[in-house]
């Protein structure tokens, strides 16, 4: 569609500058070269008559007038692609379709090896592509993630969204040369050494809350975490999922000596694609991946979950 010479490559350009507010980047993000972007900036600015983007304390900043023009042209992008996308039908063995996915080093670990199994079976020219949690947080407001697998409690508003399965803190050490976690104290755990995942883990800010603050001895990879502690005093806090594969005469593992509530995973999905067969498809897909990993819901949490959700839907 092309209005006065406005189309949606336009549109695609003009969201992305007004969130990166710098030319260079958006081009990046887009995978478009840099005088391309400012060429249709350019062009932009005669279109609105207004500059749209202007320097101010080193930056860019947005007019008044784009300010405005924001929360639209978002909306729009996202109505275009939902159109776009949009088909009768997903069959996965002929599909041809890109999954982008974003979703925590801990609950890729456990899933993602099923998921991608599931997917390489079924259908074998569909792509996935995973994202990290750390990465531009309006992407999925804009319609370009398909599905996200994080924390409940940081899930978005006003979308689609589903309790995925939940786990429990565990402390673990070296069975050779680590303290007994199974008659570990409070105090113990406070005196000892930690080796943390290089990844912020929800736990340590539980642990904080309670005034615990760990000593570290090493911050590494989060897949390496279990790894690390054989053979030191060290001690590591992780899900009791992550260290199910461990072997019991390698790594010790117990619950905190402290009152930590569960981790708990959710699923999310864009408003836009609620009903879309392929976002369908994906969750199904999903969820048998999280029922072959053996992960699941404890039934308190998902009524707490779904008391708390009825709340501030009224």
């Amino acid at each position: 569609m092309n209005i006065h010479g406005f189309d949606a490559r336009h549109l695609a350009i003009l969201d992305m500058l007004f969130t990166e507010r710098h030319v260079g980047r958006a081009a990046a993000r887009l995978h478009l070269s840099q005088p391309a972007v400012s060429n249709s900036l350019a062009w932009l600015r005669r279109h609105f008559d207004d500059p749209l983007l202007v320097r101010g304390g080193g930056s860019l900043r947005l007019t008044p007038f784009a300010e405005r023009l924001r929360d639209p042209v978002r909306q729009l992008l996202i109505d275009f692609r939902a159109v776009a996308m949009v088909r009768p039908s997903f069959e996965a063995g002929e599909a041809r379709h890109h999954f982008r996915i974003t979703i925590s080093q801990y609950a890729a670990g456990l899933v993602m090896g099923p998921l991608l199994r599931r997917v390489a079976e079924a259908a074998p020219n569909v792509t996935v592509e995973c994202r990290p949690i750390s990465g531009d947080v309006n992407e999925f407001e804009r319609g370009e993630i398909d599905l996200l697998v994080v924390p409940y409690d940081v899930l978005h508003g006003g979308h689609g969204r589903e309790l995925l399965f939940t786990d429990e803190w565990r402390v673990a050490a070296c069975a050779a040369q680590g303290p007994d976690v199974e008659t570990l104290t409070a105090d113990g755990y406070r005196d000892a050494r930690h080796v943390l995942p290089d990844t912020q883990q929800a736990v340590g800010w539980e642990l904080e809350a309670l005034g615990v603050r760990r000593a570290v001895a090493a911050i590494v990879p989060h897949a390496q975490v279990t790894e690390i502690i054989v053979g030191t005093p060290w001690l590591a806090t992780m899900p009791a999922a992550m260290l199910r594969a461990a072997s019991a005469t390698r790594i010790r593992r117990a619950p905190l000596p402290f009152e930590i509530g569960p981790l708990v995973i959710g699923m999310q999905w864009h408003r836009d694609k609620a009903d879309e067969p392929a976002s369908l498809w994906l969750r199904d897909q999903m969820r048998l991946a999280v029922g072959e990993a053996g992960l699941t819901v404890t039934p308190a949490v998902a009524a707490s979950l779904a008391a708390n959700d009825g709340d501030q839907e009224r």
